[in-house]
């Protein structure tokens, strides 16, 4: 099976000839194909009569060659006697060859092959390479057992540093790297190490057999040649590859080297110790990420080129397919993040603040570039994404003490007609102005909001200091229970005129006094 494969593999490396030519070849050699006819020899007669003076040549030991020149063409001898005659229409029209190059490429590889048939009647040689390929036998049995042995005295060593508790990379008391890792990673790599050093030891062996021997030597220099060519291909690539890989690094280490100074130059901005014209303070840190950002990308276009292997098909077919995965499922992602870039350039909100974002209430823990996190006054974090926040209104309450104002919280009480408006105010402002967290300067004030058929609409302001604006529920829930307290005790009830209409000997619902 193997002698098949290596036929097919030597069959396929030597040019397929059309049907009216015929090839020459002497031990495997392919020497030279004739492709016109000589006088009334087609190019099968020719290469028969080449044949039989070839065979003829090395029964007699005539090994020097030569050539000479004929009107027909050169004439190719050995030891003075002709042997065939190359003509101008043998020389293949699509390569450049002449005439007297082709000559020279057949002298060379008939020499080859006339050494070979000699050879190949030699017992000597014959029972010399028996000896050689018993030998190298040898060599590749001992080979592998010590492959084997070494395999299993590194695995043996690799279970015992398994066996250890210990890790061997903690973090704050994460284990990062445990020996176990470390072993099966290493077991891993022996066995695909072992495995590749026996393939190319039956390799180098499979062809150092078919090389002692006349009949297969075509075959096994076929493989050497494949070997030698891989690994001098490899070599060039890899020698080419370090002028290409020194530049990556020269222009990933400027951008490494740009980034810090950004990081520095931007903390500084955050910091309010450098001013630069149109970088708010708190821009300057997504402004850091962006610059950052466009820092990497460039560095990454400006080395693609430079990347072993970039200009090959198969680097290019890659690079677009991840492109498309990148712009098919980025979309949203995109959009979210022009979302959150426009809530950081807009300075609406940082990390904080109290504010409140659609029907969610609280502080901001995170504003990140898809999404904002709120924590509402019960601890409940909320995830908003950063579309769904620029896409309403969104309000701060905290913003207000940076620009020197109060903030004012409010409510409202309907009372009819028959209580002096007057007396409704003094009940209000009275509960304002009896809470401790009431800012003096603004006074509470009343407004009037709107005049009903049966009743008044009365609005309660009092100012606060904004720094405690993510108490507000607790805040307004002491406004609310003051105002309760300062009706009852004024005797006056919140209830619409519309209930009084209709109460059928109920009592009031003031509380009693001193409830």
């Amino acid at each position: 099976m193997l002698v098949a494969l290596l036929l097919l593999f030597v069959q396929q490396t030597v040019a397929a000839t059309p049907a009216d030519t015929a090839s020459l070849i002497v031990a495997n050699h392919a020497v030279v194909t004739f492709r016109a006819p000589l006088g009334a020899l087609s190019p099968a007669d020719r290469v028969n009569a080449a044949t039989v003076r070839i065979d003829s040549a090395v029964a007699q030991h005539r090994d020097s060659l030569d050539t000479v020149a004929l009107p027909e063409g050169l004439l190719v001898r050995a030891g003075g006697v002709g042997l065939f005659v190359l003509t101008p229409g043998d020389v293949h029209s699509s390569n450049a060859d002449t005439l007297a190059a082709a000559a020279t490429a057949a002298v060379a590889t008939l020499r080859l092959g006339m050494r070979d048939a000699h050879e190949a009647r030699s017992l000597t040689a014959v029972l010399v390479g028996l000896a050689l390929v018993v030998l190298a036998t040898l060599i590749l049995v001992l080979l592998l057992r010590v492959l084997f042995l070494g395999r299993r005295t590194l695995h043996a060593k690799m279970r015992a540093i398994s066996e250890r508790a210990a890790p061997l990379l903690e973090v704050r008391g994460t284990a990062l790297l445990r020996s176990g890792q470390l072993a099966s990673v290493a077991r891993h790599t022996t066995n695909w190490l072992v495995a590749g050093l026996v393939a190319l030891a039956f390799y180098v062996y499979t062809g150092f057999v078919l090389t002692r021997f006349v009949w297969t030597r075509p075959w096994g220099e076929a493989l050497g040649r494949y070997l030698l060519n891989t690994l001098e291909h490899l070599g060039s690539s890899a020698v080419h590859a370090v002028p290409k890989l020194f530049t990556i690094a020269i222009i990933f280490g400027a951008a490494r080297f740009l980034t810090g100074v950004a990081h520095t130059l931007f903390d500084a901005v955050a910091q309010r110790r450098i001013t630069i014209p149109g970088i708010h303070p708190d821009t300057a840190l997504p402004t850091r990420r962006i610059v950052n950002a466009l820092l990497w990308m460039f560095a990454i276009i400006v080395s693609y080129p430079y990347v072993p292997g970039s200009d090959s098909a198969a680097f290019k077919g890659v690079s677009v397919f991840a492109g498309l995965l990148l712009t098919l499922g980025s979309a949203g992602m995109v959009g979210q993040a022009m979302s959150g870039l426009v809530l950081m350039y807009s300075r609406s909100f940082r990390v904080g603040q109290y504010v409140q974002a659609g029907a969610i209430q609280g502080t901001v823990v995170e504003l990140g570039l898809l999404a904002t996190r709120l924590r509402t006054p019960k601890n409940e974090v909320v995830t908003l994404p950063n579309s769904v926040v620029i896409g309403g209104a969104v309000t701060n309450y905290t913003l207000a003490s940076e620009y020197g104002f109060p903030l004012f919280i409010y409510s409202s009480v309907t009372i009819g007609y028959n209580v002096p408006w007057r007396r409704v105010h003094e009940l209000l402002i009275a509960a304002a102005t009896g809470l401790d967290f009431v800012l003096k300067d603004p006074a509470p004030f009343v407004l009037q909001r709107g005049l009903d058929d049966s009743y008044v609409e009365y609005q309660v302001n009092a100012s606060i200091d904004s720094a405690r604006a993510a108490e507000l529920q607790m805040l307004y829930a002491r406004l609310h229970a003051a105002i309760q307290d300062s009706f009852g005790g004024g005797g006056i009830e919140i209830m619409s005129p519309r209930y009084l209409s209709v109460r059928d000997g109920n009592p009031s619902t003031v509380p009693p006094a001193g409830s």
